[in-house]
This record gives C-alpha cells, sequence and structure tokens, in this order.
C-alpha cells in the first residue's frame, strides 16, 4: 500500500515537472516575448517602476520554471524541490484568479506565443497542478530517494537550459509563434480589397496580448481577442484576417506599407534606436543594395537615428514582433516572411548572393526546418536525460 501511495506522489510531482519544464521552455524560447509578457504583468498590477527588469524578471522566472521541472522529473533534491514548486503553483494560482475575476484585455503567457490560453483555462489549468501538488508533497515528509544516475541527469539538464536561454536570447527564438513568423504573408493595400473612404475606412477595435488591432466586417478576429469599441481608422489595423500588417510611413507622414511587399526586401527593424548599431545597419543596408534587394529601414522615432539613412516609422509592438533583435534583418519576397536574422548574423556578400539564388519556398523550407529541428532535438534529448538516465 505505501509502494502505490509512493508511485502515486511521484506520477504527480512527474506530471507538475512536465508541465513545469515544457511551459518554462517555451518562454526560453522567446525571452524577448516573456519580457513583453512580464510587462503586461507589471503594468496590470501597477508596478510601472519595474518595466525596466521585465525581460531580466521573465528569464530569470521562465529559467526557474524550467529547473524547476527538470527536478521534479528527474526525482532529486525533492524536498526542497517540493517547496519550490508548492509556492510557485500556489502564487500561479492567485495571479490568475486575480485575472479571471478582473478579465484584463491580456493573454497569461503561461507557454509563451506557442499557446495561447484564456483566464478561464489558466486557472483551471492551475487548479488541477493545485491538486497534483498536494498529492505529490502533503504530508510533506517521506519523499524518498533518487535512483542513482538522477542527480547527474539533473546537473546535465541545467547548463543545457542556460544555454537555450543564451541561444534564444543572443541569436532568435529557434521557433518563431509571432504574428510575423517565416511563412506569414503580409497585407498591403495594394495586393488586397482595402477599399478607403477619405483616407479612412470603419473598423472594429479588438485587443489581445495587450496588442489592440482593428478589423473590417469581413474580416473579425476569433475568441482570443476582445471586443473594444468601434471606429474609422486606416492604418493603425495589426492584422487583416490572417494576414499581419506592417504598417509605417515615411518623414512626411505618408504610409508605404505596399514597399514591403514589392519584389525582394530586406527590413532592418528598430525598435529601440538609443541602443542600435547603426554603422553595422549601413554596412549591412549597402551590402543589401548590392546584391539587388530593395532595403527598409524601419524605426520608432527617436533623436538617435542618423540623418543620412533614409528611415520610416512604425510603431513599437510591429517592429519587436516582426524581428525580436533590437536592428535585426528580416527578408521579405513579394511580402511573404523568408528569413529573419540578429543583427551580427545578417548574411552578406556570397551569403546573399547564394540565398536570393534559391527558391523563396526552399528558402523559407530550409531555414523553418532546420531551427525546428533544433528545437524539437533539445526537448527530446531533455527529456530523455531527466526520464531515462
Amino acid at each position: 500500500m505505501k509502494k502505490a501511495h509512493h508511485r502515486l506522489r511521484r506520477l504527480c510531482a512527474v506530471l507538475i515537472g512536465l508541465t513545469f519544464l515544457f511551459s518554462g521552455l517555451f518562454k526560453l524560447l522567446d525571452p524577448v516575448g516573456t519580457g513583453l509578457i512580464v510587462s503586461e504583468y507589471f503594468k496590470f498590477f501597477h508596478l510601472g517602476f519595474l518595466q525596466g527588469a521585465s525581460k531580466a524578471s521573465g528569464m530569470g522566472l521562465s529559467l526557474l520554471e524550467a529547473i524547476t521541472g527538470a527536478a521534479l522529473i528527474a526525482g532529486v533534491y525533492r524536498k526542497v524541490t517540493a517547496a519550490v514548486a508548492s509556492v510557485m503553483v500556489v502564487f500561479f494560482t492567485a495571479v490568475t484568479l486575480i485575472l479571471w475575476i478582473a478579465n484584463p484585455a491580456m493573454d497569461c503567457g503561461c507557454f509563451g506565443e506557442a499557446i495561447h490560453l484564456t483566464h478561464g483555462q489558466t486557472l483551471l489549468k492551475n487548479v488541477v497542478l493545485l491538486s497534483l501538488a498536494l498529492s505529490a508533497f502533503l504530508p510533506f515528509q517521506n519523499f524518498g530517494v533518487p535512483r542513482k544516475g538522477k542527480v547527474v541527469a539533473f546537473w546535465l539538464a541545467v547548463p543545457s537550459l542556460v544555454f537555450a536561454l543564451w541561444f534564444n536570447a543572443r541569436y532568435l527564438p529557434m521557433i518563431d509563434y509571432t504574428e510575423f513568423k517565416p511563412g506569414a504573408e503580409l497585407f498591403a493595400s495594394l495586393d488586397n480589397d482595402y477599399q478607403e473612404m477619405d483616407g479612412k475606412v470603419p473598423t472594429f477595435i479588438y485587443e489581445r496580448d495587450g496588442q489592440r488591432g482593428s478589423f473590417s466586417l469581413d474580416n473579425l478576429p476569433d475568441s482570443t481577442w476582445t471586443f473594444v469599441g468601434v471606429d474609422t481608422l486606416s492604418r493603425s489595423i495589426y492584422r487583416s484576417g490572417d494576414k499581419p500588417v506592417l504598417s509605417f510611413r515615411d518623414a512626411g507622414g505618408t504610409y508605404r506599407d505596399e514597399d514591403a511587399v514589392l519584389g525582394k526586401v530586406m527590413v532592418f527593424s528598430v525598435y529601440a534606436p538609443a541602443r542600435a548599431d547603426w554603422d553595422r545597419i549601413r554596412t549591412q543596408r549597402a551590402e543589401s543594395v548590392a546584391q539587388g534587394l530593395h532595403p527598409l529601414i524601419l524605426s520608432v522615432p527617436g533623436e538617435d537615428i542618423p540623418q543620412d539613412l533614409e528611415v520610416f516609422y512604425a510603431d513599437y509592438k510591429p517592429l519587436i514582433t516582426l524581428n525580436r533583435a533590437n536592428g535585426g534583418a528580416t527578408y521579405l519576397d513579394n511580402g511573404e516572411v523568408i528569413s529573419k536574422w540578429s543583427p551580427k548574423d545578417v548574411p552578406s556578400g556570397s551569403g546573399l548572393s547564394g540565398l536570393l539564388q534559391r527558391d523563396p519556398v526552399d528558402a523559407f523550407t530550409d531555414f523553418t526546418v532546420k531551427r525546428r529541428i533544433r528545437a524539437q532535438g533539445f526537448t527530446l534529448y531533455l527529456l530523455a536525460l531527466l526520464l531515462l538516465l
């Protein structure tokens, strides 16, 4: 009887661990996006003075969540891990209960951008985890001893998780779950039915994940968006149907969205002008022109933008969604997102020439498949390490 009860406790602990591990991993895959989610939480709880620590807080919490999950799966340091996991489950349940009652227009971000849950679904998930925690950790004693090799497995997993965080922060997320993920086709009025009336379009305003978008009557969003009101706006649309909108204007205020869907385009997106390496952007822009690409530099307005560059202006949210790296480059072919790079990894010379000679579908497939294989291989490696060793 005691043996069966012990096995039940371990099963519940492993289920909590798997949830924590995957939740942490999804957020580790996108450190910048996780920072944005934490920023929304700070705003909701009126902790605006912590905004500067949003990214660091998100990275730290995600890493703690993933490491706690790994420890629960491996079954090491059981008493300490049980205490940490219990505190986290109670804390998450309390926060999601507040969100469920207040029902703000934001996503919980439990699984980053990969899986979106309503506040009710998030609360239900945490109530289930709380029930599992009660079964796994009470009474708070007699947790048993881990099998040989589990401590080694855990301490191999920890640096692997730290490396995953560094890799996705240094380069770009292994898997892109944003609106502008590779394969997405941009919406622009040149190639679509986008009827304007005196420069205005009657629209319905919806909000999700802190992002507000306006939609036409024929292209209303799904139920994950919250209705805000009706207005007549033009270029503030974030999404039209199943196509994301990359809206930007020139110095004179004229919107130039169509420039992004004509031919082969390299977009350099800058959401923090003061921290951008403008010399690097200038060099990469010149190399793009030399290879026959049409370069577009998109930035939020700021005093740190060089006067010798032609820069177009866009909102912060679309730019940080288009490319998580400040000053990163995104290759578009007739409005379709093909590849993305962080500033230090943008191809030049023969690399760009080879890319442009390839069929866009092949280039997109190669870029996406390689990154997915890395992410899936890393996940399988962790699970094999923690479950089988």
